[in-house]
């Protein structure tokens, strides 16, 4: 802190020092938004909002969404791990994981709503503005805007005159970009807009593994828009939009993880450090059940080859059991995860694509008193990502545990009979006594040896066949010798003796919204807004994690074949009837959101300085799926239906109201007052531990309210101020909320699934934006963000804590699903599971000790955030020149609501400069982002328990810079 209050220091001192021997100002240029629907000067709109036009974007680096945290106070955006972003305006964004989880702030494009868009994946092209509203918008703009709303309004064709523009960029990293548009007059009333770019760049991560860079860039997009002023008072306007990618883009930078030396957790909480996980997840434990089983059943036949008993040749597997090769070795016997931000070590490495279609409509016509616009927009998006899973190399060697059972599938299965004697040998039963009815009972005597659970592995299936489940199956355990086979994401077959294995997060998804609006601008006192919205959403969705850890006990352990007759499809992996199911998939094969709602605002302009708003608006929103989850082989979830080869059909249906009460004061010609009161609400779901409401889910604890999460609202009070001075010369823009948050959604991941919940919160905070002309040549800029988001009541268990203390002592893992069991202290005391702090009651499973998140701060949140910028205008050889820099500052905050040191990203700043020389019709930049290198963390990921509880961690770009040179014609 004593350093960045130093830079802060450093930097007024200079911007005052500079200021004071400056002298005449200019005027603030008009800034025009649409944020309640009509054009206005942003600074006569009663709303929260920041604006960048296309020239404002450029000249402050904001070339893509992720940058325009660093210029608008109290917004967060951070990667999601599943391909998505996650936005936060004020402490309010995504919160549920899942299919049925929205975004609280609303994504629109010229004014159309978007689910799924892939727009803020590529960069800002040819834009009219960018506009954030802060706050939620539960009226005009709707659906789920409980954070506030993100605009982008793509820039219309102009039948008036020909324009164009090109430009290119290069830059370091191997970048190069460029970009243009061609905006041409077809007739006096007609225009066609063309517009596109394309960018490369190299990687920004070192793989080590390999020695290449990964993190790449390579990504195109275009634009067609048409504008045909039909008449003096109609106007239609088409966009059509085309994007893909394809690269080497990571979906998270970095994994944390503290190496837990008990390999129970996998990773232990606490401050994150960059180790690799040591047991703890599901593919270690299978691994040392199966070793377990291959251990006993050769020193088994072994043993009963030493009593005569079966295949004499079964003696040599006694010599694998005693060198130890029967079972696994751990996945990472040490730590070879690079400590350096920028460098990884992966066997494995991502790839990345995605597309995405906009078709976009929309015809407004003004009728004198009143006007109509109608919007309608199809959006097409594709995309999948591949990844290491564990981001790092296996240090653990499988072969010598593959190749001993090889050896056990070229031995001789017992038949029946010799079971039975070597059950009554190993009894001291005599042998005349073996096997007769009322004797002796063998069946007794195999559950107490222990050998009646090993039996499907050593005695032939089939009498005479010499073969069990293993014992003698060379057909299936024969092929180990040349490795585990693993089914890739991208359809191809690896054998591999390490833990090798990548996932992949796919998604399609299409969806038609429609909006109508009437407007009236009558000369009275009283105006009304009135609209509708439809919106039809689809998508198919699926997030697979394949690996060697998970494909060998598919492939050799029992399945249940009720459901799957095969355990494997590998033409088709993703096959209904037929799925491939040696690993792990979430399957939504369907989604369908139907949204409709009515809405209006009312104008009452009580005098010529102050008006009221009323507005009001009434949402229905249905919500079906079609999904499952497989797992291995045997851990099919939801419970096993046949009939429907596992899918579940959830659904989820909503009707809500909103409201908002706005009063609007001018009190003078430059100054506007604002106050406003309102609701909004984010719509609740299923969570996808079960579709069939199965309470003995681990991830439902038991309680039917784990089986769905509760809509969230927020009751919103809002006091604003919007002022000119200085001869129009300044302005400064400031405002003060408070949001009573309630059944706030908020997600954790459970044993192999998300689970959502519902806690209260309470929000409040200030925001101001001042821009000051200080000359001609000088302007300055500051915001700042100040936000206090505090949880309520609410107590949980911390899967990544489970006995609450940050030690393992009383965890016991069973499958990668963590327990609470008694445990010896120190002291040689027994400690009982205090079952008060658990979830479930005695004798459920205790799956971790409760606590309390009263007061902590919402998760991606931080109190203060600020921004500090300089424009500096001069001239260089009689052309214009314009110099500018910017500074950011967030305050430290946290990945999870659980506020632990391991969940912390410590405060970081992001500081950009460039300079343009502008000639006649052409311009050459020079620009720097990131001047300090900063490896800034903007959020964090953490895994499920069957996966270690490893922390996927997601980072911005280091310093890049180049040179631009453009021309407009």
């Amino acid at each position: 802190m004593k350093s960045h209050a130093n830079k802060l220091a450093v930097a007024v001192a200079a911007c005052s020092l500079s200021l004071t021997s400056l002298s005449q100002a200019q005027q603030l240029e008009e800034v025009v938004v649409t944020a309640a629907k009509v054009e206005a000067s942003i600074q006569d709109t009663p709303i929260a909002v920041s604006a960048f036009t296309q020239d404002q974007l450029d000249a402050q680096l904001i070339n893509d969404a992720s940058a325009m945290q660093f210029s608008v106070p109290n917004l967060n955006i951070t990667k999601g791990n599943f391909t998505s972003q996650d936005i936060r305006i004020r402490g309010i964004g995504s919160g549920a994981v899942g299919t049925f989880g929205d975004t609280g702030v609303g994504i629109h494009v010229n004014g159309i709503y978007q689910v799924a868009t892939r727009i803020f994946e590529t960069q800002f092209l040819d834009t009219e503005r960018v506009e954030t509203l802060r706050g939620p918008q539960g009226t005009l703009y709707g659906r789920n805007t409980t954070g506030g709303v993100i605009n982008v309004i793509t820039a219309k064709a102009d039948p008036s005159e020909f324009s164009a523009s090109l430009d290119g960029t290069v830059g370091n990293y191997g970048a190069t970009q460029a970009r243009f548009h061609v905006n041409s007059p077809l007739s006096d009333t007609l225009a066609l807009r063309i517009a596109g770019m394309s960018l490369e760049r190299d990687g920004f991560t070192e793989n080590e593994f390999t020695g290449n860079d990964v993190d790449d860039r390579s990504l195109w997009s275009g634009r067609l828009s048409l504008t045909w002023d039909a008449g003096d008072d109609t106007q239609v306007n088409f966009m059509y939009s085309k994007f893909e990618e394809d690269d080497s883009r990571m979906r998270s930078q970095k994994q944390a993880c503290n190496r837990d030396p008990d390999a129970i957790l996998g990773c232990l909480p606490g401050n994150p450090t960059y180790n690799t996980a040591n047991g703890g997840g599901i593919a270690d434990s299978l691994l040392a059940s199966i070793g377990t089983i291959n251990t006993n059943v050769q020193g088994i036949l072994a043993q009963a080859a030493q009593l005569g008993i079966g295949n004499p040749a079964n003696l040599a597997l006694g010599a694998n059991a005693a060198a130890g090769v029967t079972n696994f070795p751990g996945t990472f016997l040490s730590d070879n995860n690079p400590d350096d931000r920028r460098v990884v070590n992966m066997d494995y490495e991502p790839t990345y694509k995605a597309e995405e279609e906009m078709f976009q409509l929309q015809i407004s016509h003004d009728a004198g008193d009143l006007s109509f616009n109608w919007s309608t927009g199809f959006t097409d998006t594709f995309f999948s990502s591949t990844e290491d899973y564990e981001k790092g190399v296996a240090t653990g060697n499988f072969q010598p545990t593959l190749d001993s059972l090889v050896d056990l599938g070229n031995a001789t299965a017992l038949s029946g009979g010799e079971y039975q004697a070597l059950l009554c040998g190993l009894a001291g039963v005599p042998a005349a006594a073996c096997g007769i009815p009322g004797q002796t009972d063998t069946d007794a005597l195999g559950a107490a040896t222990g050998l009646a659970a090993l039996a499907p592995f050593m005695v032939e299936s089939v009498p005479g066949s010499g073969a069990a489940l293993w014992a003698g199956n060379s057909a299936l355990l024969g092929g180990y010798g040349a490795g585990i086979p693993v089914l890739m994401p991208d359809g191809t077959v690896i054998n591999t003796s390490t833990q090798f294995g990548a996932d992949e997060s796919y998604g399609s998804n299409e969806g038609w919204s429609h909006e109508f609006r009437i407007q009236s601008n009558y000369d009275g006192n009283l105006n009304f807004l009135l609209g509708g919205m439809m919106l039809d959403y689809e998508s198919r969705n699926r997030y697979v994690v394949r690996n060697a850890g998970l494909s060998l006990p598919g492939q050799i352990l029992p399945i249940n074949p009720a459901v799957f007759p095969a355990p494997a499809n590998l033409a088709n992996p993703h096959d209904e009837v037929n799925p491939h199911m040696w690993g792990y998939e979430n399957d939504t094969r369907r989604y369908e959101l139907d949204a409709k709602a009515i809405f209006g605002e009312l104008y009452w302009d009580v005098n010529q300085d102050l008006r009221l708003t009323f507005g009001a608006r009434y949402s229905d929103e249905t919500k079906k799926s079609k999904q499952r989850t497989i797992y291995v082989t045997f851990a099919d979830l939801p419970p096993l239906d046949s009939v429907n080869n596992a899918y579940g059909f959830p659904e989820y249906d909503q009707d809500e109201f909103t409201w908002k009460f706005n009063a609007t004061y001018n009190m003078g010609e430059d100054t506007l007052v604002y106050g406003t009161l309102s609701s909004s609400f984010k719509s609740g779901g299923v969570n996808p531990i079960s579709v069939d409401d199965d309470l003995a889910d681990p991830a439902a604890g038991g309680d039917p309210a784990n089986l769905g999460f509760a809509p969230e609202f927020v009751d919103a009070f809002e006091l604003g101020l919007k002022t000119t001075f200085m001869d129009g010369a300044a302005q400064f823009n400031g405002a003060f909320f408070y949001y009573d948050y309630k059944d706030m959604q908020q997600s954790k991941i459970v044993s192999v699934t998300s689970l959502n919940q519902n806690s209260d919160a309470e929000i409040t905070g200030v925001e101001g934006e001042f821009r000051w002309a200080a000359t001609e040549n000088l302007e300055l800029t500051a915001n700042f963000g100040w936000v206090n988001a505090e949880i309520g009541e609410y107590d949980t268990v911390d899967t990544a804590n489970p006995n609450a203390r940050g030690t393992t002592e009383g965890v016991t893992s069973v499958n990668g699903v963590n327990f609470i069991t008694p445990y010896v202290d120190a002291s040689g005391n027994t400690v009982p599971v205090d079952y008060s702090r658990c979830d479930q009651p005695a004798p459920f499973p205790c799956a971790g000790y409760r606590q309390s998140l009263k007061g902590n701060q919402i998760a991606l949140t931080p109190e203060f955030n600020y921004n500090i910028g300089l424009i500096y205008r001069s001239e260089m050889a009689g052309m214009p020149l314009a110099m500018q820099t910017n500074y950011f500052w967030q305050d430290k905050m946290y990945t999870t609501n659980f506020n632990t040191p391991g969940t912390e990203i410590e405060d970081w700043g992001m500081w950009n400069a460039n300079a343009r020389l502008m000639g006649e019709d052409w311009y050459a930049e020079v620009w720097v982002r990131n001047i300090l290198d900063d490896d800034n963390i903007t959020g964090g990921y953490l895994t499920s328990s069957v996966s270690s509880l490893f922390t996927n961690q997601f980072i911005l770009e280091p310093r890049t810079y180049g040179l631009s040179i453009g021309m407009r014609f």
